[in-house]
């Protein structure tokens, strides 16, 4: 993938830490722009000094339309351009569907889908906008395929996120718009660190195909591969980065 980066402008939302830090780190690597979209702009900005002068930190409010909208406009008045998106910002609190309140539903749904979806929208309206061939990865999980205890709103978005993306790669095929679903098992991101304790993660590690969890960087590699010129025939896909954790049929 050597070059193929080079003058492309790269959104990652959720790029502050876990999978979307890993994205931005090897994106950097690989000579993009990179945009670190976060809502907590502190930290995003303590990763786009972290990986270099290509990295910038912009904040955004996913649960906000509005947000967006101006997060893409800054983007494209100081660029010129967007050449991928990497959707990777999401909420995941883990509740019982009994126990689900309504606050909490709104907050996954409208971080994991409406956001992702809004985001892709206005993304993809600029690439339209300035004749870019684009691509777009959105992240979803391995909880939109199968059951996961506590996770019914979060596999609801997800379920969702692999759902739109496939209309939307449809529909943005006549523009040259690439968009595929990566969907990651499990990871040991920075939150699943802070929930669990390393007690918890070898039980969950040995109940798992390879009996272990995957790094952020692993996941990363997936979604920077579909970004890449090295997947310029691939549009409509979701692939399952899970250790074989689950083989659809």
């Amino acid at each position: 993938m050597s070059n193929s980066f080079d003058g492309r402008v790269i959104v990652v939302s959720g790029g502050a830490q876990g999978i979307g830090g890993a994205t931005v780190e090897l994106l950097a690597g690989e000579n993009a722009t990179v945009v670190i979209a976060d809502a907590d702009l502190d930290a995003a900005s303590i990763a786009a000094r972290a990986n270099g002068s290509n990295v910038v930190a912009e904040e955004v409010e996913l649960r906000s339309v509005q947000s967006i909208e101006a997060l893409v406009e800054r983007i494209v008045d100081k660029f010129g351009k967007i050449d991928g998106l990497a959707n990777v910002a999401a909420e995941y609190p883990s509740s019982p569907f009994l126990e689900t309140t309504p606050e909490m539903f709104d907050l996954i749904e409208e971080v994991n889908l409406r956001g992702s979806f809004f985001l892709a929208q206005h993304v993809a309206r600029a690439m339209i906008r300035t004749g870019t061939a684009g691509a777009i990865v959105n992240v979803a999980s391995g909880a939109a395929h199968r059951p996961v205890r506590g996770q019914t709103a979060y596999s609801a978005t997800k379920g969702g996120v692999v759902a739109m993306s496939r209309t939307m790669a449809q529909e943005l095929a006549e523009h040259k718009i690439r968009v595929n679903v990566v969907s990651p098992g499990h990871t040991k991101s920075g939150t699943v660190l802070a929930k669990t304790s390393a007690e918890q993660l070898d039980a969950v590690a040995r109940s798992l195909f390879a009996r272990r969890w995957m790094e952020p960087e692993e996941v990363a590699a997936a979604i920077v591969l579909l970004l890449s010129d090295s997947a310029r025939a691939m549009t409509g896909a979701t692939v399952n980065v899970n250790l074989g954790d689950y083989m659809p049929h």
